[in-house]
């Protein structure tokens, strides 16, 4: 970590004596800490914000953040006819630590209502949510969901004429970890394709990457596993369903093939645990198993999976234990599944009509105004919102 303009800290021990901590030490003994007492410490001395705000120190608390499991959350974005658009946040690992469970049944959690303006979150990442705010121009965001500090992002340029007519766009957020840096990710569809591009927060524009040559199937938002970001889509010389992967760092696509007969006209991609997973999803049916890639990329690893309770609409929260996955079952039941012996139980949250989005976050000091751009300039931080 490069010099920062912060000096020892003087702290008092048994005997009246002083010792000079040396900054090293603060440091190791602050990336413990959760963010909000951080945020208190700002105020200690003009060095100790001088350290807390350095951008290395955010890197490093981020990190800090992602590597320990207690630090993380569940985020649920329910839609409801009473009040469309509620955004909650759950310690599921204190709730479950504190209500020990065994067998049937169910347990009732109070998530805690989040007090910011985002109506819908499509995908987290890391520390950082991408969500729609529904204004005329339907315009993207990303938010901090600790510091409720929000960039509106500009829209991307329409890179070429004619658009399909009936024009998708898909988006998805990403972290780049060869440049260590957030990506969000926009593919534009025409007849030949998509032609994917990629905003950064160091450059605070988009930038064009290529066309390749398929047309997104089903769900428009990406699902990001071993660091890349996959869609079903159609091949456009033959219409064959496969998983497309945009590969972060190569900033490339590469093809996944579906599993073995796996039906082509009613599944959905999605992410369980680590692995990419296929679920069968209809109005009307009702399945009892999915499918996951054990081995990212290969083929031959993709292992059916069975499950007791029957579904129409199945999907996995992001959230899980040495023993237990919290699952989705059709869009509005919460269920801790163990699928060693098939037990399981519900996760009551309150009255549910819809769940629009779920998954889990951390609790980071990532910012959304980066280092190397002015932030005297007015231009580049008009965007920047904080709750």
């Amino acid at each position: 970590m490069e010099d920062r303009p912060i000096k020892k800290k003087k702290t008092e021990v048994h005997g009246g004596q002083n010792v000079e901590l040396p900054p090293e030490v603060i440091d190791s003994i602050l990336l413990r800490l959760p963010v909000k007492p951080l945020f208190r410490f700002k105020l200690v001395s003009k060095s100790w914000q001088s350290l807390i705000s350095h951008p290395d120190f955010v890197a490093n608390q981020s990190k800090a953040a992602i590597e320990n499991k207690d630090r993380r959350r569940l985020f649920i974005n329910i839609l409801s006819y009473s009040s469309p658009f509620r955004l909650y946040s759950l310690n599921l690992d204190q709730f479950l630590n504190e209500n020990d469970h065994h067998g049937d049944g169910n347990l009732v959690a109070a998530p805690t209502e989040l007090d910011f303006w985002a109506p819908s979150v499509h995908c987290s990442c890391y520390g950082l949510f991408l969500s729609t705010q529904f204004a005329r121009d339907n315009c993207y965001c990303l938010i901090n969901p600790v510091t409720k500090e929000s960039k509106k992002l500009p829209k991307p340029p329409i890179w070429r004429l004619p658009l399909n007519p009936c024009f998708l766009c898909v988006y998805a957020l990403g972290f780049d970890h060869s440049t260590n840096e957030y990506k969000v990710i926009n593919g534009q569809e025409y007849d030949d394709g998509l032609v994917f591009s990629v905003y950064t927060l160091q450059t605070g524009s988009w930038r064009k990457i290529d066309l390749f040559p398929y047309q997104v199937f089903g769900c428009l938002d990406g699902v990001t596993v071993n660091g890349h970001v996959h869609w079903l889509a159609r091949k456009v010389a033959d219409e064959s369903l496969v998983i497309i992967s945009f590969l972060l760092g190569e900033e490339k696509v590469r093809e996944i093939a579906l599993p073995p007969n796996a039906s082509n006209d009613c599944i959905q991609l999605g992410a369980f645990r680590d692995w990419l997973c296929v679920t069968s999803t209809s109005y009307t049916a009702i399945f009892n198993e999915f499918w996951v890639m054990k081995k990212y990329g290969v083929d031959e690893s993709w292992a059916k999976m069975r499950v007791s309770k029957p579904y129409k609409d199945l999907s996995h929260s992001g959230f899980w234990t040495e023993t237990h996955d919290l699952m989705m079952f059709n869009k509005k039941l919460l269920v801790m599944y163990n699928f060693n012996n098939d037990i399981f139980w519900t996760l009551s949250i309150g009255i549910v009509e819809t769940i629009r989005s779920i998954g889990s976050y951390v609790e980071t000091l990532a910012t959304l105004t980066h280092p190397s751009r002015s932030t005297s300039s007015k231009e580049d931080n008009s965007d920047i919102i904080k709750y």
